[in-house]
């Protein structure tokens, strides 16, 4: 969590003296990403150390943050441009930041160290109790729903102008989905301990794909693609809040560390190139094409993640 402290805030300062486009990807794009990788991956497997019981909840709690952070970055970002220039906007959010996650890693706890792996290299982020169907699966639902899950948030900005909104309100937009995001992943994860994990999972993933195939392909007015949001952002989320807890269910609260960084590393692939091909679905066929892209690979990651529901748990009326 450290080298991210340092790396975040520095991308942004590198950012912002920026002339060309590559720059601004090696900047602002890789290098946050790490950066961004390296605080969230570890923080977001502590939650389910320290709780059990309501270990979902916990985690909820835990992961709300990034959706409360939407709903002010939004059109804080977009007030600090307006006022100061994209520059210095990015300066001002790069102390921000700094600030904020140092405060982090002063307050983050693990509870054990991760189990000593025999090898090294490659080699330790593996271990051979984890090659199993199940952990297949999830692996499987990994790649699938990020394919989905950030198209949403990139062009709701774009829609909102499509149908004749500014760019103010597209910004309040985004703000209500991170918003409705927040509620969502703290329900979801008290709703998780209560009814099952895997359930949740389920249920949650498989809403998400739907409102966006369904919702958001008939938003033909403002009111209509309002509704879209408050349900996606109530639905998208869950996945992110239930991931830590349904891989330690998976694969054990020990081998948490390895099985999630292995889940989050397939990410990459939907995270990298779902929104460019969504972009360029959309300007090349028009928004059907785009929004179906968006909930179909969510409604297939749905599907999976059923199949590995009943290959863990076998009977119908079971919490888990």
């Amino acid at each position: 969590m450290a080298i991210g402290t340092i790396l975040v805030p520095l991308s942004l300062v590198f950012a912002s003296y920026q002339t060309s486009m590559w720059q601004l990807y090696l900047s602002q794009g890789a290098l946050f990403g790490i950066g961004g990788a390296f605080v969230f991956s570890c923080s977001v497997t502590l939650p389910t150390q320290w709780f059990y019981k309501n270990r979902g909840l916990a985690t909820g709690i835990a992961v709300s943050g990034s959706g409360i952070g939407g709903v002010a970055l939004a059109p804080l970002s977009q007030y600090l441009i307006n006022t100061y220039g994209y520059r210095d906007a990015l300066r001002i959010l790069a102390a921000m930041y700094f600030g904020i996650l140092c405060v982090a890693v002063c307050l983050a706890r693990s509870r054990w160290r991760p189990p000593p792996s025999p090898s090294k290299g490659i080699g330790s982020f593996w271990d051979p109790s984890m090659a199993t169907t199940s952990f297949g699966l999830l692996l499987v639902f990994s790649f699938l729903v990020t394919f989905g899950y950030i198209g949403p948030f990139f062009l709701t900005p774009t829609y909102a102008s499509y149908l004749g909104e500014n760019a103010k309100t597209g910004s309040n937009l985004l703000s209500i989905m991170s918003g409705m995001n927040a509620i969502c992943r703290i329900t979801l994860g008290l709703m998780a301990d209560r009814t099952g994990r895997l359930n949740t999972m389920f249920v949650c993933t498989l809403l998400a794909g739907i409102f966006t195939m369904v919702v958001w392909q008939f938003s033909q007015s403002y009111g209509v693609f309002v509704a879209f949001c408050t349900l996606y952002g109530l639905t998208g989320g869950g996945w992110v809040s239930l991931f830590p807890v349904v891989t330690a269910e998976v694969v054990g609260v020990k081998n948490i560390q390895r099985g999630l960084s292995l889940c989050y590393f397939i990410t990459i692939f939907g995270n990298l190139v779902g929104t460019p091909i969504i972009g360029q679905l959309q300007t090349s066929f028009g928004w059907t094409a785009a929004i179906q892209f968006c909930g179909a690979p969510t409604v297939a990651a749905a599907l999976i993640m059923l199949v590995l529901r009943f290959k863990l748990y076998p009977k119908l009326f079971k919490r888990v």
